[in-house]
């Protein structure tokens, strides 16, 4: 009966935000996930991106589980998604105020174990 499970895949999310400290999922006409992108880059954070729209081209059989299983974590339908620390901690905005708040290293290090002064 395939049911709901299915269709949404919330495994194959929780799997990829908790290997890396930042993971962001991104589509690649998304100008607020290439703000995020860029943001991450200028304070030097390394991230891991996940790109809907390749993912959808490479995996198309799992494409509508894994987006399925991400919206039903995040309660959220648009990109960019961020998690830090696998926790979902929102899109662009809410990651320029955890930098602007000074919180951003702080959050990563709660996972990273490094030192949170870096901003």
């Amino acid at each position: 009966m395939g049911g709901v499970k299915s269709k949404v895949n919330v495994d194959v999310v929780q799997e990829q935000v908790k290997n890396d400290p930042v993971v962001m999922y991104t589509k690649t006409s998304c100008t607020f996930c290439t703000k995020a992108k860029d943001l991450l880059s200028n304070v030097r954070v390394t991230y891991k991106e996940v790109n809907l729209d390749d993912l959808k081209a490479n995996l198309p059989k799992e494409y509508l589980g894994i987006v399925n299983g991400l919206v039903y974590t995040t309660r959220q339908t648009s990109v960019p998604q961020i998690f830090i620390c696998g926790r979902f901690v929102g899109g662009f905005t809410e990651l320029e105020a955890l930098r602007n708040s000074g919180h951003l290293f702080e959050a990563i290090a709660q996972c990273t174990g490094e030192n949170a002064s870096h901003e």
